[in-house]
């Protein structure tokens, strides 16, 4: 599965759009309740356990999102937006979004006319057609090149 942030992925072509998926995956540092329900001591964290812990949450979300693209019958998600949001002191809300797609792989070649015409073609033209190049249109697909 090929998850990208782009709209389109180098070397092939989006066939069809089959929707949008999402994932999302809270995180939260050490609470420690009393008795009564309250909250009374946040553990103390550092920066590298809060790094730690939010690139666990992106991940749980992104595997959300891709298994909900492969349930659609996708070999890639584009435009992968990834969101954190802080919900309240220490509490952190990862929500991941993007499209669901088909695609083509381009060959891996693209035709290219030969750089002089054809004699009988040379009286008809004044420029050079060599800048004109064969590219294959794909049957139902969105982008066309």
């Amino acid at each position: 599965m090929i998850v990208t942030t782009t709209d389109g992925i180098a070397g092939r072509v989006t066939e069809e759009a089959l929707g949008v998926v999402r994932g999302t995956a809270v995180w939260t540092r050490r609470v420690i309740k009393n008795s009564a329900g309250g909250i009374r001591q946040f553990q103390v964290t550092t920066l590298a356990d809060l790094d730690r812990g939010l690139n666990e949450a992106k991940e749980a979300a992104s595997r959300t999102l891709v298994a909900q693209a492969e349930k659609l019958g996708a070999d890639a998600v584009v435009g992968l937006r990834l969101d954190v949001v802080e919900m309240s002191n220490g509490v952190f809300c990862v929500n991941a979004a993007g499209t669901a797609v088909k695609t083509v792989k381009l060959p891996q070649f693209v035709p290219v006319m030969p750089a002089s015409p054809a004699p009988d073609m040379e009286a008809d033209m004044d420029f050079d057609m060599s800048f004109l190049a064969a590219r294959p249109a794909y049957a139902g697909s969105l982008l066309r090149h």
